[in-house]
């Protein structure tokens, strides 16, 4: 520990003479990991990572030529409720590393914690633990999960605590400032659980499913782009012996998402039935394969 401390106060002493220069000229992500090899290991894996080069997008945006889409998948700089410009360099890295850390206005990269860093300059700053600082790109779903008033951020759920941890993983750097609380930078995608959504079976003069998003703070399904599906399908047996099904499918596109909080009447054309199968798919829009999230009979 003697020599870290000693080791330390050189490097302290030394101003500028550490800085990685380069850092301060919107580097590849690669380059991050030389230090930060585990959040950049996570962050490879995110759809952030793919938002320029996945199949899909390529697809959706017409090689690219759909340029109102093209900025939030390869920013220049994200900052809070301002949706960004899209960047020169490196736009294969999508939401890069650079594009959400380093600021132009400080010549320095930003976080939520304080620490020294002799490689380039760090400003600790609290936005990044807020749901606006999201709200550049993802500017619907901001507004949906405002309106609902749950304390709950968008950083809670889509980048979970993986407790305490050290943001480098590089000698001597490591040891320069105790572990900090870290967060999964894969940004999952998450699921809406069984119990997130709740059915009720209400007769009128037909049967009638009131489906309510009660767990999941903003729409199901939401997106800014792209066109997520939510199915309700159900599986009924007659009276008479004969079976019979419809499929409902709630979209952002069409505007008939489940909005928090909110019910959803879906009108069944029986009078009567012996049993209703109820299955909750969702797709999400880069996959083909969907996945259940809620199973259920009603009688």
């Amino acid at each position: 520990m003697i020599i870290l401390f000693v080791l330390f106060a050189f490097i302290s002493s030394c101003g500028d003479v550490f800085v990685e220069k380069d850092l301060l000229e919107r580097p590849q992500a690669k380059r991050c990991s030389d230090c930060h090899a585990e959040i950049f290991k996570e962050w490879e894996k995110s759809r952030h990572a793919m938002a320029w080069k996945s199949e899909k997008f390529k697809l959706e945006s017409e090689e690219y030529t759909k340029t109102k889409c093209l900025s939030c998948h390869a920013p220049h700089q994200v900052d809070p409720e301002i949706k960004p410009s899209l960047r020169v360099e490196f736009r294969e890295d999508g939401v890069s590393c650079v594009a959400c850390h380093f600021k132009e206005q400080t010549k320095a990269m930003h976080g939520p914690h304080k620490v020294w860093s002799p490689p380039h300059p760090s400003k600790q700053d609290f936005n990044y633990t807020k749901s606006f600082f999201c709200a550049g790109c993802h500017q619907e779903t901001y507004k949906e999960w405002h309106l609902t008033k749950v304390q709950k951020s968008c950083q809670d759920c889509h980048m979970p605590s993986m407790g305490d941890k050290r943001l480098v993983q590089k000698f001597p750097f490591e040891y320069f400032h105790s572990k900090k609380p870290r967060h999964d930078h894969s940004f999952p995608v998450g699921i809406a659980k069984s119990e997130d959504i709740k059915i009720e079976l209400e007769r009128e003069e037909n049967l009638r499913l009131k489906v309510t998003n009660i767990g999941i703070p903003h729409n199901l399904p939401t997106a800014d782009q792209g066109d997520p599906k939510l199915y309700i399908i159900v599986d009924a047996e007659l009276p008479n012996g004969e079976s019979s099904k419809i499929v409902r499918v709630l979209s952002y596109q069409a505007r008939n998402a489940l909005v928090y909080g909110v019910p959803t009447y879906i009108e069944l054309p029986w009078h009567e039935v012996k049993s209703l199968k109820l299955s909750i798919q969702r797709k999400l829009s880069w996959k083909e394969e969907r996945e259940k999230i809620k199973e259920m009979t009603l009688k």
